[in-house]
């Protein structure tokens, strides 16, 4: 299926939360997905959507529907429990969509961090799963000081190399609080492929340190970069901190080592570069929780947590206009906003998605009437 070409760079129409989630579950459904996994799906896409991640929302739609309608991606897949060692448990995806295993994977940990306070649970074979946040918080709301992350495709290369060897790793955190979560949902490169797709159509230009072209030199030519990481033609992004140890690029690179090594070998499942091989993504997921109660008293840890977070946010200005943000702020309160308002969708978004509507046969995305 080809994409019809679209120019309107920067211009958004308003889309209400649940026609955008009917759209998705649809799409999801009509390309070979069964229900409850097109929900979990839907859900996870469209909150990165309400709380600004426009990178890892409804714009990732295509790379599930052809998936699915290719068979790359196995819709018939039930996420199986495969090993099981009192509170570590490991889960096989059997090639099917991320979000569903990582879903199985999440509550599995919250069960096993109740009984015997703390959990972990892997996941392996699986596909893309969206934004880490999205599962850390559907645990946090439990009471559990959760970890989740991922490995991916590989894009950055390593301190010292220019050859792309581990995926963008993102590594997530939420702690329960009074008023939502805590939560930090990052990449350990210093970009993410999404955010220079993201950028792209909207016609910014991307920084001099985020990306290597195949001559191990400095690139800023987003198309060539992102057209050159998916086909892997030796464009590589750089770890979190940049190529060099005085900017903390060992640390970034550290990090995301880490996060490849829970996700791959660990878990019992591919890293990144050997992702992809044998006609399956072969991808790795981590999920970690630990029970307050294990801790002690959860009402007064909850205490103390939000007694930290108001010293931080009360702390003295900086020289900049910008409020004091902890992890999580700015997404709950655009997510606030954006269900009550409507998201604003690029044009060139929903021209894809009109392009989707088209190769399934749904009904397309009913847009609000004001342009933003």
């Amino acid at each position: 299926m080809t994409r019809a070409p679209d120019d309107r760079r920067g211009w958004r129409l308003l889309v209400d939360a649940a026609e955008l989630t009917r759209f998705t579950v649809e799409a999801l459904e009509a390309a070979g997905a069964r229900h409850s996994d097109a929900l979990v799906t839907a859900e996870v896409l469209v909150a990165a959507d309400l709380g600004g991640v426009e990178s890892h929302g409804v714009a990732r739609l295509r790379r599930y529907v052809e998936g699915l309608h290719d068979g790359a991606i196995n819709r018939h897949a039930v996420p199986e429990v495969v090993s099981e060692k009192g509170s570590v448990c490991v889960v096989d995806a059997h090639n099917g969509l991320g979000q569903p295993a990582l879903c199985r994977a999440v509550d599995l940990a919250v069960d096993r961090a109740q009984r015997f306070g703390t959990a972990a649970v892997a996941v392996r074979r699986s596909n893309h799963m969206g934004i880490a946040g999205w599962f850390a918080e559907r645990a946090a709301r439990s009471g559990m000081l959760a970890i989740v992350s991922t490995n991916a495709v590989p894009q950055v290369a390593p301190m010292g190399t220019n050859e792309p060897m581990f995926g963008t790793n993102p590594f997530c955190y939420a702690v329960p609080t009074a008023q939502g979560s805590l939560c930090f949902d990052g990449a350990t490169s210093t970009v993410s492929r999404g955010k220079l797709e993201q950028l792209d159509r909207l016609g910014r230009p991307m920084r001099t340190g985020w990306a290597l072209g195949p001559d191990g030199r400095p690139t800023t030519d987003i198309p060539e970069t992102v057209q050159g990481l998916i086909h892997r033609k030796g464009y590589a992004l750089l770890p979190l901190g940049g190529g060099d140890k005085e900017h903390g690029g060992h640390k970034g690179s550290a990090l995301s080592l880490f996060v490849e090594l829970l996700c791959g070998p660990l878990a019992g499942a591919q890293w990144s570069r050997h992702t992809y091989q044998g006609g399956e993504a072969g991808l790795g997921h981590i999920v970690f929780c630990l029970g307050l109660e294990a801790l002690g008293d959860p009402d007064t840890i909850l205490a103390d947590v939000e007694s930290l977070a108001r010293e931080v946010r009360e702390g003295g200005p900086a020289d900049t206009a910008e409020a004091v943000r902890l992890p999580g702020d700015r997404r709950r309160l655009l997510t606030e906003t954006r269900r009550a308002e409507g998201i604003p969708v690029l044009g060139s978004v929903l021209a894809d998605l009109g392009d989707l509507a088209r190769f399934v046969g749904v009904a397309p995305v009913r847009t609000m009437t004001c342009d933003v």
